[in-house]
């Protein structure tokens, strides 16, 4: 299979296609024909050189990075019951995956448990833009701050790539949502119903917001 790899650490290096055997699937996971994976920090980290153990431990050039994913099953392990070949699923590879089976491919061979199916309606790109974002302002408002309705909750960043997520989930949650974000963003905030948004270009957090519940 074709994937994108990079043969040495740092940034200099340049991404390269190289063909490698595709991961080979287990009884108790499904292969999946990837259309879209995303960038995150943790990939330009990684590229960097600058994840260290557990990340590392499995890993040796050439290297395709890559975690989050989005395609469809090509075939599943005969313990795998919950999906079926042709399904559209989108998912994160393990954080210590092996060093030539990141999400940088054509293919790729994942626990059941880490994938899902696409929403009607939604994009191999949208999903695959998905997992770690969304996971991280998961864990961050329902686990860590444990948000309830009618909290009052700042996030930090509204519109960005975690950011957005965070403050959709503490409103669904049922909370007031305050958040910072350029005016250029005010707009689509708006429409996903922050009740009060702070051009942090002009306004300093602490001179219009005195009490808040959770700051993210």
């Amino acid at each position: 299979m074709k994937t994108i790899a990079i043969n040495q650490f740092g940034t200099a290096d340049e991404f390269h296609e190289i063909n490698l055997d595709q991961p080979a699937l287990t009884a108790d996971t499904v292969a999946v024909a990837i259309h879209a994976f995303s960038i995150n920090p943790m990939d330009i980290a990684a590229r960097a050189g600058y994840l260290q153990s557990p990340f590392s431990d499995n890993w040796s050039f050439p290297l395709v990075l890559g975690w989050d994913f989005s395609g469809i099953i090509t075939e599943v392990g005969q313990n795998v019951t919950q999906y079926h070949a042709g399904d559209h699923v989108f998912g994160t590879l393990a954080s210590d995956h092996p060093g030539n089976a990141g999400s940088y491919a054509e293919a790729t061979v994942v626990d059941p448990a880490a994938i899902t199916k696409i929403p009607a309606g939604m994009s191999f790109d949208q999903a695959a833009a998905l997992p770690i974002a969304a996971e991280t302002a998961y864990q961050a408002i329902v686990q860590n701050l444990k948000v309830q309705s009618n909290d009052t909750v700042l996030v930090q960043g509204g519109a960005g790539g975690v950011g957005l997520f965070a403050v959709q989930i503490a409103k669904a949650l049922g909370a007031k949502v305050i958040t910072t974000a350029s005016p250029a963003h005010t707009e689509l905030l708006q429409k996903l119903g922050i009740d009060q948004i702070i051009d942090y270009h002009t306004t300093a957090v602490a001179d219009v917001v005195s009490t808040v519940d959770a700051v993210f």
